[in-house]
């Protein structure tokens, strides 16, 4: 669990970042006001951005925790190729395919079937 140090140091870079968004703001305004619409902003509104940016970032590497390594191989070292792409999760056995491939023989009677309407899920031959 992170520590209350590094939520802190998020917190005051987040409101530094506020800040220096609010401060940009109020001397563009200002700059409008005074027909001066083609200065850039004051070092020290910069500075304050990059300072409280970094010090967000720093904190919140902080609290995320330990990263999982970038190479696949240690987590997959562990893993048989049989196991490699097992998801049981998309296992499914109720499907069309039981229907459309059934034999004559496994065919149900049904009142349909009596009546000579032909089945529209089962696939028949074409005779020429």
């Amino acid at each position: 669990m992170a520590s209350s140090f590094w939520k802190g140091v998020v917190g005051v870079g987040l409101f530094a970042l506020a800040h220096a968004a609010f401060s940009a703001a109020q001397h563009r305004s200002y700059m409008r006001l005074t027909e001066k619409e083609h200065e850039t902003l004051p070092i020290d509104i910069v500075l304050q951005t990059l300072l409280s940016f970094v010090m967000t970032c720093y904190g919140i590497v902080h609290i995320a925790g330990e990263f999982k390594d970038m190479d696949a191989s240690s987590e997959l070292k562990n893993k048989t190729f049989d196991t490699l792409r097992n998801h049981p999760s998309f296992y499914l056995f109720n499907h069309r395919g039981r229907v459309l491939f059934r034999t004559p023989e496994e065919e149900p009677s049904s009142e349909r079937n009596q009546q000579g309407l032909p089945n529209p899920i089962r696939l028949r031959k074409l005779e020429h």
